[in-house]
């Protein structure tokens, strides 16, 4: 199996020697609005023209939280840092349909109120012995992802009077990332011992339990791909993810896949993003982006460009095959 830095590797003389630019693609073949342009990897979650993400402080080593909105200049959001790695946020709605935060540190999962900024850590949903990873949050219902043995247990609760904290969803040796809708779970599972590496898109109805696999990245050859993290869209509704391809550089896609009808369509992605977000119709996708996808510490700067960047794509054109 080649190395991931074989496949940077090649990305990059790819690249080189057809004279292509090392720079974030758009989804939409339009106006590209940077909002930021950061020193170490991040990543970044949206809802409703809100987008937040993580920057490292050089002074602590930490990493603190920055907010955008409506694409307008970053602020810094008042929680306190995250150490260990950017913050693994997400961002959806609270019982009252109001945008809402959730992001862990120190292995316990927080919510955050975005209109009040009051943050407060879910004790109901925290394991006091086991760490817990990659919230999700909608409609006040939080899902994540616990490490249970040699399985990951992607489980889901609230956080009411009532609650008696949190159920199973679905257990796989290897969960990386979940995202809720209004009635399912999206969850991306790695089957590291198929070919070179695939990556499936579950999606799950939550009542019923019916999982589907609606999608596939898998690597082989000079191609390192790879399947991001979900988003929720609520009207229509849909989810909306990244197929990233390091190394020939095709087939880099933003993909929307329609609850209604179960479609598959597709608009211009990147081979550099290592984390994507729905913001919009209008702001369309948030995107971090790295050289060659890379989310190590070095995969910001080669030759002295910078491709650590958040962006936003306007629009996206769902009009490309495949």
């Amino acid at each position: 199996m080649r190395s991931m830095l074989s496949f940077r590797t090649s990305f990059v003389i790819a690249a080189a020697v057809t004279g292509a630019a090392l720079v974030p693609c758009a989804a939409a073949q339009g106006a590209v609005t940077t909002l930021a342009t950061e020193r170490a990897p991040t990543r970044v979650a949206a809802w409703e023209g809100t987008v937040m993400w993580s920057r490292l402080d050089p002074a602590t080593g930490h990493y603190a939280l920055l907010r955008s909105v409506g694409g307008g200049a970053p602020t810094p959001v008042a929680v306190a840092q995250r150490a260990g790695g950017p913050f693994d946020i997400d961002l959806g709605t609270d019982r009252q349909g109001l945008t809402a935060a959730v992001y862990t540190r120190d292995g316990d999962i927080y919510r955050l109120s975005i209109s009040t900024g009051i943050e407060k850590k879910l004790d109901r949903l925290s394991s006091p012995s086991i760490a817990e990873r990659d919230p999700t949050i909608h409609r006040g219902y939080i899902a994540f992802i616990r490490r249970s043995g040699s399985f990951d247990a992607l489980r889901i609760g609230v956080t009411t009077g009532s609650s008696d904290g949190s159920r199973l969803i679905v257990k796989k040796p290897s969960i990386l990332s979940a995202e809720l809708g209004n009635r399912h779970v999206s969850y991306v599972e790695l089957l590291p011992r198929v070919g070179f590496g695939s990556r499936q898109v579950h999606v799950r109805n939550l009542a019923s339990g019916r999982d589907a696999v609606v999608y596939k990245a898998t690597s082989g050859g000079a191609n390192a791909a790879r399947a991001l993290k979900a988003s929720y869209v609520a009207e229509p509704e849909a989810f909306v993810w990244a197929r990233s391809n390091a190394g020939s550089g095709r087939g880099n896609r933003i993909v929307r896949y329609a609850l209604r009808g179960s479609k598959l369509t597709y608009a211009q992605g990147s081979p550099l993003y290592v984390s994507t977000a729905w913001a919009g119709a209008t702001l369309g996708v948030a995107s971090a982006s790295t050289l060659a996808g890379d989310e190590t510490p070095g995969a910001c700067s080669d030759t002295g460009h910078n491709y650590c960047l958040v962006q936003l794509s306007g629009p996206p054109s769902f009009t490309l095959g495949p």
